[in-house]
Formats: C-alpha cells, structure tokens, sequence
C-alpha cells in the first residue's frame, strides 16, 4: 500500500459515512464511492476513490487519531511542509488537495491528498532486493536529504510542529527548544538512558525484561559525556525527517527510483548529520545468507550511494573527518532510540519474535563504542 508509513491502527473507529463526510466537506461534488484503510502507523489513513466532475479519482485522507499529546501540532505541520517540499525542492511528495484545520464534529487537522502509484517494501524485504534497486533509493534519499536541508537554517533545535499556518520550533517545559544541538543531544540521551534504567525503555508495559540492557547504561553514558562536547559543532539545524525509511517510500519496483516521500509530520530542526545518520540506520538491513565480512562490505556500498546523493546536490559538502565524527556519534544516539523502543518493534514488526537475537545485535553494535 503506497501511503505506507502514514497509516492507523485505529482507522476503524471512523466509520465510512463520517470519512465520505470529510471528503465532501472539502469537496462537496465529490462523490465517494470506496474506502481502503491502511492499518500501519498511529493515526488514520484511507485511500478513497471518488467520482467527479473530470472522472474518477484516488485520493488519500489522513486525520489524526493518536492520543500523544503533540500528534495534532505535528500533523498541523505536515500539510504546509508538503507544499513546500514539493514546491521548493527535487523531493517528489503527493500533491496537497486540501486541509481542514477545524470542524464542529470531525477529528481534526485532517487533509487530502492525490494518491501515488507505486510499491512500499517492508523493511524486512530489503536484503531481498537486487543491489541496483537498493542503492538507487539510497543514492535518491541522499539527494531528496540535500534538498530538504538546504531549506534551512533554522534557527533553534527541537520538535516542529504546525503554527499559524506554518512551522515552527517547539518551546514547553516538557520539550524545550535548544540554541545548541550538542546540548540537546546530551539532555535527550540522558532521558533515554534514564528510562532504560528505570523502565526498560518507553514502552514498559509491553517490557517482559526491564533491566535488559542495565549493564550497557552506565559505560553508554559515559561514553557520551565524554565525546560530545569535544564533537566540532555541526552546521545550523535544518528541516529533519526523521522516518526516512522503506515504509514511507513510494518507489518503482524494477528500479528503485522513489516516486514519493511520505509522512511528513514526524519533522525536527536538527542538523542534517543527525538526519543522515538516522535514515541511514532505517535504511540499512544486514544481507541475508552472506558473512559478516560481506554484510559488512555492502553496508559500505550503500552508505557510499547515500553520502554520493547528497554530496550531489548540496556541492558546498563534504563528509570531511569532523563530519565523519559527528555522523558515528548520531548513530549511537540513533540506536538507543531502538533500544528504548524493543519491546514496540517486537510487538509491531514480525521479524522482532526473537527479541532476544535483536538485543545481541544491539549488544554488538554499542561494543563497537565502549
């Protein structure tokens, strides 16, 4: 299903005619005549197929029905930075029908857009594909990074969300924004760990074993005190999207080439390292059937195809040695994220059954730190 990573486990709870509403709210001679629910994600997404005036049509409804306190400020983001992206930049993203910002009786920001053609792969379908099709999407994510990048600067670091009709930075007690990135990385991280130790990571009702990871934590913790700050300081943050990954890919299947970029409401203004560093993990998956000296030799091709499209279209960059730095540190950052999310992916994703074989490849990648 092509709106991959954008989808709802609670889709359901909206009943067709409530969803044949939303549409005719924004288009009143539309006529809806099909719903297909895509059941992946934390808030609601429908491909629709309509009749009008010109013929028929498929078009996608995405509103937000997750219960995380910010799902509706991110996603108020999400329809302007699609026009924009597809606007300003070489990044292909579905075209924005309309939003609706309010309504007396619908779950709100909601919004429609066209819908795209094409093949969403699931992540653990990667190692299966021909190597050409692999490095065209990595080659075309370090292009369609670049150009997200490059509509910086911005000027602080944090969560973005959707304001007044556009973006910006967020700015509560409980998710400041930050002058430096560095001390944002640091704070974060310590949280991370922080939760690991108490909780076994951010979702303790789905943790079978909570101390885990307890004996990494301390060396972890260490380690980035000590590193950090004698990190260079990164270029000035930027639009970051933070789930660059095969779920939220639109591609052509013979040949890898991406028709669309989606979900685009997880954002943060980070420096563009950080979000290399995480589409680069998202994207990467061991080979299968290959040693490890192989597995590892072809993770290095794909990261060469990465860093070759962006260094393509932002000509000013180099992956310089501080650069190199910055990029390995973000990586770690990166992974305990997915170390604090185990239990979530254990339970979501089919090739996590073994939580025990995901926690020794956690374990091996924080040894080459420690």
């Amino acid at each position: 299903m092509p709106t991959g990573g954008a989808g709802s486990s609670a889709s359901d709870e909206l009943r067709n005619e409530t969803l044949a509403g939303m549409v005719r709210h924004l288009r009143p001679s539309w006529t809806p005549v099909s719903f297909d629910r895509v059941t992946e994600g934390v808030n609601t997404t429908v491909v629709v197929n309509v009749i009008t005036s010109t013929g028929d049509q498929t078009v996608v409804l995405k509103t937000i029905t997750s219960s995380h306190s910010l799902a509706a400020d991110r996603a108020r983001a999400e329809p302007y930075v699609l026009s924009l992206v597809g606007r300003e930049t070489i990044i292909p993203v579905p075209t924005m029908v309309d939003v609706c910002e309010n309504h007396e009786i619908y779950p709100t920001p909601y919004f429609l857009m066209k819908y795209v053609e094409g093949e969403t792969f699931a992540h653990d379908h990667a190692p299966t594909l021909p190597a050409a099709v692999r490095e065209t999407i990595f080659r075309e994510a370090g292009q369609h990074l670049a150009a997200l990048h490059s509509l910086g600067p911005l000027e602080e670091t944090g969560d973005l969300i959707g304001r007044d009709g556009t973006v910006a930075v967020l700015d509560t007690p409980e998710s400041p924004s930050y002058d430096s990135f560095h001390e944002w990385l640091l704070d974060s991280y310590e949280e991370t760990l922080d939760r690991l130790l108490e909780d076994g990571g951010y979702f303790p009702d789905l943790t079978e074993d909570p101390t885990r990871f307890d004996d990494l934590v301390p060396e972890i913790r260490e380690y980035l005190r000590e590193t950090v700050p004698k990190l260079q300081p990164p270029e000035s943050p930027t639009y970051c999207h933070k789930d660059y990954r095969y779920g939220n890919l639109v591609v052509e299947p013979e040949t890898g080439a991406t028709r669309a970029v989606l979900d685009w409401a997880n954002l943060m203004s980070a420096p563009p390292e950080f979000n290399l560093a995480i589409a680069e993990s998202k994207l990467l998956k061991p080979d299968l059937n290959t040693d490890a000296e192989a597995a590892v030799g072809r993770a290095g091709e794909l990261r060469r195809a990465l860093w070759d499209g962006y260094e393509s279209v932002r000509n000013q960059w180099t992956f310089d040695e501080a650069t190199r730095k910055r990029l390995r540190v973000y990586r770690l950052a990166y992974r305990l994220d997915t170390m604090a999310c185990l239990p979530f992916f254990a339970q979501s994703d089919p090739t996590l059954e073994d939580r025990e074989s995901r926690a020794a490849e956690h374990r091996a990648f924080v040894a080459q730190y420690l």
